[in-house]
């Protein structure tokens, strides 16, 4: 393993192939373009290449750009026009493989890339096909297929999934370098039955983080009132709704403190996702005031939501790969809000315990849940401020540009390598 003190590059170009990375605003999950904006202020090329449609939406970037290449911040984008999908069905697999094989399109573009960065271990075939002789990182920010099985409750035994692990396998075997997210990604590795054949050397960790330079600057310039009544202790969801995310529970614990006769607690709840629809009729159904939904909403309004809460709250469903850590990018946009945390879930190397800036419950039920909301409700306000202080700590410690010293590192570890095996 090789430390992570700045050393002069050894690369000019580098790409990014990542089928969920499209440009904003379109997209929210900005941790290749995070990296990109830095790479390219330190002097690199940087281009991603990203399916058109955008996941969790109807968007299809072609479709609103009017054409398949596009620079933003800096990084070029080019674009894989694919079909459009819902959910995690047939159709999302066709998406996945037009994407795969539009890869090769790219394969005789100039500059060549010095190092490629993929995403999900399912692309690693097709870029040591189409890009053969160039180094090649392998970035896991979902631990997919696991992350199916175990929150989508697919079988082990399905087709799909056996392919899936056999990729999964086949990335981690050969690639260059690892970089996963989670900080425990190296036990996960340890707990494959080819353990012993992977080389713990080239594993490194990068975490999401989240860029404060961009956050600041547009909680300054982004200020709409907000529709909430501002004399409450409003509390904010920002994500995904889905079945992984455990949305629910946030409508039963506020329908338990209005039982309980807390009635100035209000939860803000923004995002899209399969179970938005359904979880807009189950408060109606149960006749839950205290719960509101706003859908969708651009990431650069984010910073603004959140630094009106009071807290924000981090909800999933609790499953056993929550051990190898969390990477959410709601995470580090709730710690650089600087505000106290809510977490329903036990994960390892939690930075919210880490940092002591919230409060985790590891009792999946709607009262612990409501306690731990009721626990952070009745703390003094210099308590609050205290944690959200810890908050903006962490926050900065993960902070874009002391990633991208991480990531340079990594690059030019696999470019090393590479030198050495041509030698």
């Amino acid at each position: 393993m090789i430390d992570y003190q700045m050393t002069e590059n050894t690369f000019n170009t580098i790409w990014f192939l990542c089928h969920y990375a499209q440009q904003p605003p379109y997209n929210t999950m900005l941790r290749y373009h995070n990296w990109g904006k830095q790479l390219v202020k330190r002097g690199c090329n940087v281009v991603i290449i990203a399916a058109s449609t955008v996941h969790n939406t109807d968007i299809d970037v072609v479709d609103k750009i009017g054409k398949t290449e596009c620079v933003c911040d800096g990084v070029r984008y080019l674009y894989v026009k694919a079909p459009e999908y819902s959910g995690n069905g047939v159709q999302r697999v066709k998406n996945m493989i037009k994407y795969c094989f539009g890869l090769s399109k790219f394969s005789k573009r100039v500059p060549k890339p010095d190092a490629i960065v993929i995403c999900g271990a399912y692309v690693f075939p097709f870029a040591k096909i189409y890009f053969k002789g160039i180094p090649i990182i392998t970035d896991i920010f979902d631990l997919w297929p696991e992350s199916i099985v175990e929150y989508a409750g697919m079988s082990e035994k399905n087709p799909i999934v056996q392919v899936l692990y056999g990729l999964e396998k086949k990335a981690y075997l050969q690639c260059d370098a690892i970089i996963f997210s989670m900080e425990g990604g190296k036990d996960y590795l340890k707990e494959r039955k080819y353990s012993n054949k992977i080389d713990y050397s080239k594993v490194f960790h990068i975490n999401m983080g989240c860029d404060m330079e961009e956050v600041d600057r547009n909680r300054e310039i982004i200020n709409d009132p907000l529709p909430w009544d501002m004399r409450k202790f409003n509390i904010v969801y920002c994500g995904s709704i889905r079945q992984a995310n455990n949305v629910q529970q946030i409508c039963d614990a506020a329908k338990e403190l209005e039982k309980r006769g807390i009635n100035d607690v209000a939860f803000q709840i923004y995002g899209n996702g399969d179970e938005l629809d359904a979880l807009k009729a189950y408060i109606e159904v149960h006749s839950i005031s205290n719960v509101k939904f706003y859908g969708r909403i651009e990431k650069a309004k984010i910073p603004h939501i959140l630094s009106n809460a009071k807290a924000n709250i981090l909800t999933y469903k609790q499953v056993p790969l929550m051990k190898y850590g969390g990477s959410q990018s709601k995470l580090f946009d709730y710690l650089s809000s600087g505000k106290p945390i809510i977490c329903n879930a036990k994960f390892g190397y939690n930075l919210i315990t880490r940092y002591d800036c919230g409060v985790v419950t590891e009792n999946q039920t709607p009262e612990a849940f409501a306690d731990a909301v009721e626990k952070l409700y009745q703390l003094p306000k210099e308590a609050m401020e205290r944690m959200g202080a810890n908050a903006r700590q962490a926050a900065n410690d993960y902070d874009q540009p002391v990633l991208v010293d991480k990531l340079y590192q990594v690059i030019n570890y696999v470019i090393a390598k590479s030198g050495d095996n041509r030698a």
